[in-house]
């Protein structure tokens, strides 16, 4: 046997035993996210009508949930941001392309959604009124962004290159917001339910990062050894510290 052939040989030996970088034990790492506590009652917005240019006509039911904190009858928290410190794992796609952001019923929707930098985002009114997006970096006053997009309007696209989380509002809805968050680590957003799967995970320790815009962030060692990895629950505080 030639020495080639056995260096090739030896090399996908350790590819299918599971070597780092082999895709024969890529594991699948599943969980849920649950607020500590009892799960509160939604906080329902109630709209004035208005007509001109702050009309709330075609705005659907004037009776608005609030997005700042969905939880499920079970504890489930929806819109947490989840991702692993290493660029190796998730579930996120991480080419870029574009993401959309539609206006719907004077809601953002999505209401956070999760990019890797150099992602376009496409904001688009699918609404019969005028809407304003104005764009924000998370504690900063100035504006990144600031249209007006009319009904039927060419979607607003705009580039995120740098990681971040980014506020997406109207201006003529004050209550119309969402989020952004750029990101170079694979991760994901949870559902209604808490739930996420994070896919193509090596198998490792790692720091599992979470961010909620009421609930603060928290960091949480796991470590992947099975192909499917099932967490324990992982418990947020409502002050943003968990025990």
């Amino acid at each position: 046997m030639s020495s080639k052939s056995f260096f090739v040989r030896i090399l996908l030996g350790m590819i299918l035993s599971g070597w780092p970088g082999g895709i024969a034990h890529a594991a699948q790492v599943r969980g849920t996210i649950r607020l500590e506590g009892s799960a509160p009652v939604s906080e329902t917005l109630t709209l004035s009508p208005k007509k001109g240019i702050h009309s709330t006509e075609g705005c659907g039911s004037l009776q608005k949930v609030s997005q700042k904190l969905l939880v499920d009858p079970a504890g489930g928290i929806q819109n947490v941001v989840i991702w692993l410190d290493s660029p190796q794992g998730g579930s996120a796609d991480r080419s870029g392309g574009v993401v959309f952001l539609d206006q719907k019923e004077c809601v953002f929707s999505p209401h956070v959604v999760l990019v890797a930098p150099g992602t376009e985002v496409a904001i688009r009114n699918s609404d019969p009124v005028l809407h304003n997006v104005r764009i924000f970096r998370e504690g900063e006053p100035d504006m990144l962004m600031h249209k007006w997009q009319k009904p039927d309007a060419s979607n607003i696209v705009r580039r995120f290159d740098e990681p971040g989380r980014f506020i997406v509002r109207c201006g003529v809805h004050p209550w119309m917001y969402g989020w952004v968050v750029v990101t170079s680590h694979a991760g994901t957003v949870t559902g209604s339910d808490g739930q996420f799967t994070l896919s193509d995970v090596s198998p490792g320790a790692y720091t599992l990062h979470l961010w909620h815009e009421t609930l603060g962030v928290r960091e949480v060692p796991i470590l992947v050894k099975k192909e499917e990895e099932v967490l324990k629950p992982i418990l947020f505080a409502r002050s943003g510290n968990s025990s």
